[in-house]
């Protein structure tokens, strides 16, 4: 087929808004892992979240069939390392999962694909 091993995975680079639809990121991969760093920030981004444009917002997840998991975000906010999850329910979909210590603890939010323009 000629495929290679690492398509499945790469359908999570693109832009994804966050559920505002005001702020976004970039998600890239580099070494075989996923990172996501702010493309845009509304007024609320900033003042709820701290987002800043072009900081690394989530850092080395890894593909493992199903979901990218092991990655770590950084509350822009408050400096607090949490553990991030990231699924694909469909194409232009994903859930972020962010949680500190056990899973059972957790946030969740649905991010949408930006179209390219």
């Amino acid at each position: 087929m000629g495929a290679r091993a690492d398509q499945p995975a790469d359908r999570l680079i693109g832009r994804w808004q966050f559920p505002s639809k005001g702020s976004s990121v970039d998600i890239y991969q580099q070494g075989g892992l996923y990172f996501a760093r702010v493309a845009k920030v509304d007024q609320a981004g900033e003042r709820n979240f701290g987002l800043v444009k072009d900081s690394i917002l989530i850092r080395n997840l890894r593909y493992d069939g199903e979901v990218w998991s092991g990655g770590r975000l950084i509350h822009p906010k408050t400096g607090m390392s949490l553990s991030a999850e990231v699924e694909m329910p469909r194409p232009d979909a994903i859930t972020v999962t962010i949680y500190k210590g056990i899973k059972l603890l957790h946030r969740k939010f649905i991010m949408t694909r930006q179209a390219k323009q």
